[in-house]
């Protein structure tokens, strides 16, 4: 099992590079991942990293001071060979990340009264912005205009500096979301050379930081929105307790994020009333791939029930003094006892009751919650009743939705996860097969869900303990994989389409890449929207090049590029207005996929 890398404190990494001699930080801008290249191993709990004839060492797991680093080198801690490994760390105490980019697996919760329905909507509950907010919010405002500023190709170790500190800062305020935005972001002049760097996830980036930023009080003065949770983001300890729990597992599906964590996360669903509420319990640690199947296999950190992930999604729960956060994650903590229960066949009631509501109003209200900042979990799922038509092209699979005869894919959604697209052409391998899905609609590739799991028809060859159901990413399902072939009539391959916010989306990310130089020249591209009727993204990419080309004049006649506030305003702007266009779009394109 690969050991993962040492993370470090983003404030403290800040206060390393802050301090470090001009022509140092010079050659870590000139090369921020060298020591990518050098000879990393562990040793005990420290690791060591060879860097040429001198050696940097790494004393913890979770850098937090600055005593738990050295060089061998006299100018230790200043000098450029600890100064390039640790700013290749990751940084510490990020929540651990679930499928949604959202943390799982929380530590205890703090005592708190219980409640029935502090949950259900409080993401979008209004929260009270302090001053400690307020600065927080303006330090992190002013670092990512800073950045969009410069340019992501140009920013070095002094706009990492500053992005680093509203970092902390945002953690001390208790600015969950805020914090993670500029970590992220921050991550950017580091990673900007390397092979996995994606300018447009990036950008996208950015803007969270800046949108977060503004609706907490940063940025320049005027009307802003109410802050909600969903803008401060969910904590490590933001639980309620809400007692007593009938919980069904619903599945499991496999997690491993870039950013250095492997594992799984289960589903489960409680019902009252007939309407049900979803939840997850999270098995996600720093690692990669090779953390999933020990994962699945390992016990569910909940209730101190011994009982697995794998065996949770085939059964159930009956849990006492729940705890759980807004966003629908179950506390493992200490208070709550739970006790396995047999499941329910997705066929009976109340589950089957989730396979009642039409696949058009599953699929509107899934893109809504994942074009949101945040959601509640189980927004973004549907649930479905297919038969399979065959195995396509690129290891996708076409179905027919029983109801309405409507064409679909399903798609195990990337290409590392071996295990689902092996699972899908097993499943294909019987053209017919009828089956009740729980998926996720894949948003810019309307008609096309990822399943998470899988009920099949009865008579379909399964183990017995598996109770009838598969989770795609993670059961090894018996039996040969079908042919590919190419695409039948009626079966439709992902959907090509030329989006008119092509040319809009590209000069964002020009900006965000090389900064206020890489604006667009008057006049060109806003002429051509105004032409495909699209005024409103014309008006903001003029007021854009507006921003970036104006220039003040000093008391002596000079011109002098002004503070990048009125950049930041203007490219947020027409962001916004981009991911809100692209939804729209998204949406009305899943409505009529697949309908003949």
């Amino acid at each position: 099992m690969t050991q993962p890398r040492p993370r470090i404190d983003p404030g403290l990494l800040a206060d390393l590079l802050a301090a470090a001699p001009a022509r140092v930080r010079k050659k870590i801008d000139a090369d921020p991942r060298a020591a990518q290249s050098w000879e990393w191993t562990l040793d005990g709990d420290s690791w060591l990293v060879a860097a040429g004839t001198e050696t940097v060492r790494l004393g913890a797991s979770d850098i937090t001071e600055a005593g738990q680093v050295g060089c061998g080198c006299l100018l230790s801690p200043r000098c450029l060979h600890l100064l390039s490994v640790v700013g290749l760390l990751d940084s510490t105490d990020p929540p651990e990340p679930g499928v949604d980019g959202q943390p799982v697996h929380p530590p205890a919760p703090d005592p708190a009264e219980p409640s029935r329905t502090g949950t259900v909507d409080a993401l979008a509950e209004q929260v009270e912005v302090d001053e400690d907010t307020r600065t927080a919010a303006r330090f992190a405002w002013s670092a990512g205009a800073g950045a969009l500023a410069v340019g992501v190709r140009a920013a070095g170790a002094a706009e990492r500096v500053e992005l680093l500190r509203a970092a902390g800062l945002a953690r001390v305020a208790r600015l969950p979301r805020l914090a993670a935005a500029c970590t992220a972001v921050a991550a950017g002049p580091r990673d900007f050379a390397g092979p996995g760097f994606a300018l447009a996830a990036y950008a996208a980036e950015l803007s969270s930081l800046l949108d977060v930023a503004w609706r907490l009080g940063g940025g320049p003065e005027g009307p802003r929105p109410a802050a909600t949770l969903a803008d401060v983001g969910i904590g490590r300890r933001a639980y309620t307790r809400i007692g007593s729990l009938r919980l069904y597992g619903l599945g499991c599906e496999r997690v491993v994020t870039t950013s250095g964590y492997g594992g799984v996360v289960s589903h489960a669903v409680s019902f009252e009333e007939d309407a049900p509420r979803f939840w997850r319990i999270g098995a996600v640690t720093p690692g990669g791939a090779d953390r999933v199947v020990p994962a699945y296999g390992g016990s569910v950190a909940f209730g101190r029930v011994s009982l697995s992930h794998r065996a949770l999604t085939r059964s159930g729960l009956i849990a006492q003094e729940v705890s759980a956060s807004a966003d629908g994650r179950l506390s493992g903590g200490a208070a709550t006892t739970a006790a396995p229960m047999g499941g329910c066949a997705w066929n009976e009631r109340p589950l089957a009751v989730l396979w009642e509501r039409p696949l058009a109003d599953q699929v509107g209200a899934a893109l809504a919650a994942l074009a949101a900042p945040a959601h509640r979990t189980g927004a973004d799922l549907v649930f479905v009743d297919l038969a399979l038509t065959g195995l396509l092209d690129g290891g996708d699979v076409g179905a027919v939705e029983a109801a309405t005869g409507r064409r679909l894919v399903l798609s195990a959604g990337t290409a590392r996860d071996h295990q689902g697209v092996r699972t899908l052409a097993r499943l294909a391998a019987v053209p017919g097969l009828r089956m009740r899905v729980v998926a996720r609609p894949v948003v810019d590739a309307p008609g096309t869900l990822m399943p998470l799991t899988v009920a099949p028809d009865p008579a379909f060859p399964l183990a017995a303990d598996w109770k009838g159901l598969v989770n795609i990413s993670l059961d090894d399902v018996p039996g040969t994989a079908a042919q590919s072939a190419k695409p039948e009539p009626g079966v439709p391959a992902h959907p090509v389409r030329a989006s008119p916010f092509t040319g809009v989306a590209r000069v964002l990310n020009r900006v965000a890449e090389a900064g206020r130089d890489a604006a667009p020249q008057p006049g060109v591209l806003p002429a051509q929207l105004r032409r495909h009727h699209l005024p409103t993204a014309a008006g903001l990419l003029a007021e854009l090049t507006g921003a970036a080309r104006y220039r003040l004049r000093t008391t002596t006649g000079e011109s002098a590029v002004p503070p990048p506030d009125a950049l930041a305003t203007a490219w947020l702007a027409a962001m916004t207005y981009l991911d809100s266009a692209r939804s729209h779009l998204d949406a009305d394109a899943w409505a009529l996929a697949g309908h003949d």
